[in-house]
């Protein structure tokens, strides 16, 4: 009887091991990259629900209905999450008629442009008046989902503000009655959500640049017209940060106005700052004057480009003199309320685009036509 040589062994099994990969590409080329989304997608959905069916967290993730369709998890669902402190939130109370995510690619920009810039932060886009997406309709669901960091939650209005200072002007509906419901809404669940979990609340109509690591924690911006504005909010989960959003959740309790624009959002910021740090002047809120604790930054820091140059960042002739004024920005501010209204072709060379480009590419790649 022939031994057999051991090298034709090796050689055999190479050849299949070379065979077994050539199937799993064949595979892989030809499938639907979207359905190797939904795949992985999946498997996250039953890990977590593994995780919440051991645990007394409510079951926040239903799964999907038809292989694209997703419930978001609610925000409280699983607060352990946030307790590190390196959160960027969003908060997103545009009004849906279906209850699906719809996001603007604008606002899909501010997100992917975060969750680059900052690794190691984890980015929650906070949802008021949504709770599904939908990664078949929504170009820009799958482009975010890539990122890791990224956290898309809901947040339910009857429970997030149980046992905060708004408690009562949640439950008495004040906020439903308010002349301004999406801007308003969003003004009091900045500060909430800071106060419950800290962290830097953004507004969607940013572009950020730079890893805000450079930054020492409790920070606002002036935006230069003798207010502080709340754009771009940083505060801790305790200790002074806590306490100047406890502050202003008091104020808004006793204070709430729905019939001014600003009147909850920089008007109150900057009335609760002129207590903090003793002093009127806007300019003179340095961290030295806010005890030393809390900064309120010159408008070049995060406004640099305001009205009534708003509009420079959507007309390629002002391109070159935008990019270099903002080349050392932490992030950049768009003025939404002033700029929505601005066509913008995503061919343009218009410093937005060239912005978008270089700091949300996956975005970019996903508009059609206009951004």
């Amino acid at each position: 009887m022939m031994r057999q040589n051991p090298n034709n062994l090796v050689i055999m099994l190479i050849i299949l091991m070379l065979l077994v990969i050539y199937v799993v590409y064949v595979i892989v080329q030809d499938s639907n990259p979207n359905e190797l989304l939904i795949q992985s997608l999946q498997a996250e959905l039953r890990v977590i629900n593994e995780t919440f069916s051991h645990t007394n967290a409510p079951t926040a993730i239903s799964g999907f209905t038809d292989g694209s369709i997703y419930h978001l998890a609610d925000i409280q669902s699983n607060e352990d999450d946030l307790k590190h402190g390196k959160n960027i939130f969003f908060i997103l109370t545009t009004l849906t008629n279906d209850g699906t995510i719809q996001l603007t690619p604008r606002q899909a920009c501010a997100i992917e442009s975060a969750a680059r810039a900052n690794p190691d932060w984890k980015v929650f886009p906070l949802f008021v008046f949504a709770k599904w997406f939908n990664i078949s309709s929504d170009p820009f669901i799958p482009s975010l989902l890539q990122f890791c960091n990224i956290r898309m939650r809901h947040v339910n209005l009857d429970t997030f503000a149980v046992g905060s200072p708004v408690e009562k002007l949640f439950a008495d509906g004040a906020l439903g009655k308010s002349s301004f419901i999406v801007e308003h809404t969003a003004d009091v669940l900045r500060l909430l959500t800071l106060y419950k979990y800290g962290g830097t609340y953004l507004d969607t109509d940013v572009v950020v640049r730079r890893t805000l690591n450079m930054l020492q924690p409790n920070y606002l911006g002036s935006e230069g017209s003798g207010y502080v504005a709340n754009g771009v909010i940083n505060l801790e989960a305790s200790g002074y940060g806590h306490e100047f959003a406890e502050s202003c959740l008091n104020d808004l309790a006793l204070n709430f106005d729905g019939t001014q624009w600003a009147a909850n959002g920089p008007f109150m910021v900057t009335r609760n700052l002129r207590k903090f740090c003793n002093v009127t002047d806007v300019s003179q809120m340095n961290r030295q004057q806010c005890g030393g604790q809390l900064t309120v930054y010159p408008p070049d820091v995060f406004y640099r480009i305001r009205y009534p140059r708003h509009d420079w960042f959507f007309y390629p002739e002002r391109s070159e003199v935008v990019m270099n004024s903002i080349k050392n920005d932490v992030l950049v501010h768009m003025w939404n309320k002033a700029t929505s209204g601005i066509q913008l072709k995503i061919t343009s060379t218009a410093a937005y685009i060239q912005l978008a480009q270089q700091f949300c590419p996956n975005v970019v790649m996903n508009v059609k036509e206009n951004f």
